[in-house]
């Protein structure tokens, strides 16, 4: 199954809604997971869902995906319990300090991740996914990274552990990467 997950932190909502305007229906899933505060997480679904046109579905429970976006509920941990269902765990659960954790994502991904997942990487600040995204890699995940985020250090502390196996692209190609994979 394809999928497209954008992770990312400070800096990086903005740039997540301009990748999400392919101006067509959705064909496959995105899950997106950016550090917000609880309170916050309602808000950014209202403002996808105006500013693309897209579904979105903030996740609560054991969720099979469908064509749309996909949000974890506030201050909970987005995760893959197989490989076309999400759910969200206790942030506290996953022994994370910021939720939602890219980390706890990453490490559900690892059984169910392959060559048709793209993860689009945006900025940030920290290391959260860092540490699990050369096993994903090993998988055959495709990794974007965002070229010039406004802040680096999470996009630079993930493309460290990748290597030189990662692609490094700006918002307009990471838009028709999303566009590409929506259209195979």
């Amino acid at each position: 199954m394809r999928k497209f997950i954008i992770v990312g932190s400070a800096g990086s909502p903005s740039q997540a809604v301009e990748i999400l305007k392919i101006e067509e229906r959705l064909n496959i899933p995105v899950i997106i997971c950016i550090h917000f505060t609880a309170s916050v997480m309602e808000t950014f679904a209202e403002h996808l869902r105006s500013d693309t046109g897209h579904d979105v579905e903030i996740v609560t429970k054991p969720t099979k995906l469908e064509n749309k976006i996909y949000l974890p509920q506030g201050n909970k941990d987005i995760v893959f319990i197989s490989e076309n269902v999400v759910s969200v765990v206790d942030g506290e659960a996953t022994g994370k300090s910021i939720h939602p954790s890219i980390s706890a994502l990453f490490k559900s991904l690892i059984r169910y991740g392959s060559s048709e997942t793209v993860i689009a990487v945006l900025g940030g600040l920290g290391d959260d996914g860092a540490k699990e995204a050369s096993e994903l890699k090993k998988r055959g995940v495709r990794f974007i990274i965002e070229k010039l985020p406004r802040f680096p250090y999470l996009p630079n502390n993930i493309a460290q552990n990748l290597g030189e196996r990662y692609e490094k692209f700006e918002i307009e190609k990471i838009r028709s990467v999303l566009s590409e994979l929506n259209n195979i």
